[in-house]
């Protein structure tokens, strides 16, 4: 039978007469990482050892991508695939011998030289049409053979000169081996959670509650598709074209492509697995995207400590038998991508931008609110709210000085929770969306009128920006428009869709 990963263990604990050291929440969030964004959430003594945690993970990263980046000339795995060395380090030949696994296991659903047929797609369409039958045909034909040879002397023979990426599993590799360096330096970390573009590990028993992004509406603050608690160690990762796609002339295709076909893989809208590691739970997201539901879902049910959730093409939601589903019933289930998508369609629509760092490379995320105030000033919707907590209990930060200021307002009339924990497709460092729906913070119907919208940012060490933008939540449209940035905020630009008049009534 097969084991669920996410079962609830009751785990005895005995009575010591030591001193038991309560551990506090540290919270560190960073841009650039690995081409996305990074948060860190770190159970242990003080802030110093926090920072020293942090500081030794960013430094096990940078080693790692030295070793497997496709984006980076001098890495490793770039001089392997040039073909300057056939001997590589453990690193580099764990992640291959894995990515052949997955190839064997998936039946060349996964392949790291999917590369190539990105490749083959993005020169068409620069040209405004798909690859031909015959271009595809050919290179289908030369999929079939293994990528390379694995030898037991370390040596790793490439048999073609086809372009390969490791993006399908090196993230999640590089998620593993940092939660190793936690549990093997760092063994007085209770609990440890590494998200990095939205594929995550976990590691300890305290509950973490856990969203997953709809592909229908996957804006900042936007509801989740789904909501579910894990109180034990996991991995996930979340495979989508919603965000990344290919464009031939007015039509927008997949940039995920099946290996075996050479064709976009068309037949869901986002995949999440959850597994015990990341590397596999990486590659798996990615193949299940390409297999499709029904194929996807044999493939994991035969997996041991596997589940996955799947959005289809046509918006509906299908998991395997031990998916973890809390927050929706059967029948809601079947609708809700396709609702919320239809709901996209109306409210407030934010573009913007967070600057770089002058240095360039990785930078600590600044403080970020976003929020609607109304003709008084209270803010009646916050959509956005990046903060550095602590526990116990989230401590807003006061840097942020008018949201702040606004949100000891907003208490003393609604009880709500502003911070959550996302899982969704990889997106690039510093690009955001936000879309208001027309609610306010306690789910209820804002009413026409003036309102500000409001863009805070707050850098450690850095410099203090907001963006004030007055605007009619109404019956008339408002065309893009685009705001001047500053230091921090970059691009910024809004856009308002009202209500149509069959939601109005049917409300």
């Amino acid at each position: 039978m097969k084991y669920r990963i996410w079962n609830v263990v009751a785990v005895a604990i005995l009575a010591t007469t030591a001193t038991p050291v309560i551990a506090e929440d540290f919270h560190f969030h960073h841009e650039h990482v690995l081409g996305t964004s990074m948060r860190l959430a770190i159970s242990c003594q003080d802030k110093t050892q926090a920072s020293v945690i942090e500081q030794s993970i960013l430094r096990e990263i940078d080693r790692l991508d030295a070793v497997l980046s496709r984006w980076k000339e001098s890495s490793e795995f770039m001089a392997w695939q040039a073909g300057h060395t056939r001997t590589v380090s453990e690193d580099l030949a764990a992640v291959l011998r894995r990515a052949d696994f997955w190839r064997n296991t998936t039946s060349q659903a996964f392949d790291v030289r999917a590369e190539a047929v990105s490749r083959l797609w993005k020169d068409s369409t620069k040209q405004g049409h798909s690859p031909s039958d015959s271009q595809r045909q050919q290179l289908v034909a030369q999929l079939q053979a293994d990528p390379y040879v694995l030898t037991s002397n370390g040596a790793i023979q490439r048999n073609d000169d086809l372009a390969i990426s490791l993006d399908g599993l090196a993230k999640g590799y590089i998620l593993d081996r940092v939660c190793d360096l936690v549990q093997r330096s760092f063994p007085d970390v209770s609990d440890f959670v590494i998200n990095i573009g939205g594929d995550l590990r976990k590691l300890g028993d305290q509950p973490l509650e856990i969203a997953i992004e709809n592909p229908g509406n996957a804006s900042e603050g936007a509801k989740p598709l789904q909501s579910f608690v894990v109180a034990q160690p996991i991995a996930m990762a979340t495979s989508g074209n919603y965000r990344r796609y290919l464009t031939i002339g007015d039509r927008q295709i997949s940039h995920i492509l099946d290996p075996r076909t050479c064709l976009p893989a068309e037949l869901t809208l986002s995949v999440s697995v959850v597994s015990t590691s990341a590397v596999d739970a990486d590659a798996l997201a990615t193949s299940v995207s390409v297999l499709g539901p029904v194929d996807g879902l044999a493939l994991v049910e035969t997996l041991e400590n596997t589940e996955c959730c799947i959005v289809t093409a046509s918006g509906e939601v299908v998991t395997s038998s031990g998916w973890p589903l809390q927050t929706l019933s059967e029948s809601t289930q079947q609708l809700v991508a396709k609702e919320e998508t239809a709901k996209k369609e109306y409210g407030l629509f934010v573009d913007f931008t967070i600057q770089r760092s002058s240095q360039g490379g990785r930078y600590r995320r600044p403080y970020v609110a976003m929020w609607l105030e109304d003709a008084e000033g209270f803010p009646v919707k916050t959509e956005v709210l990046w903060m550095q907590t602590e526990q116990p209990g989230p401590r807003w930060h006061r840097d942020l000085t008018r949201w702040y200021r606004n949100d000891r307002l907003r208490k003393t009339v609604e009880d709500v929770e502003l911070i959550g924990t996302i899982s969704g497709a990889t997106r690039g460092p510093g690009e955001y969306k936000a879309h208001f729906d027309g609610t306010d913070n306690l789910d209820l119907p804002l009413a026409k009128g003036k309102y500000t919208l409001c863009l805070e940012v707050a850098r450690e060490h850095g410099t203090y920006q907001i963006i004030r933008e007055p605007f009619e939540w109404g019956d008339q449209p408002i065309a893009e428009k685009k705001l001047d940035g500053n230091v921090e905020i970059g691009a910024m630009s809004y856009r308002f869709v009202p209500t149509p008049a069959e939601d109005k009534e049917a409300s």
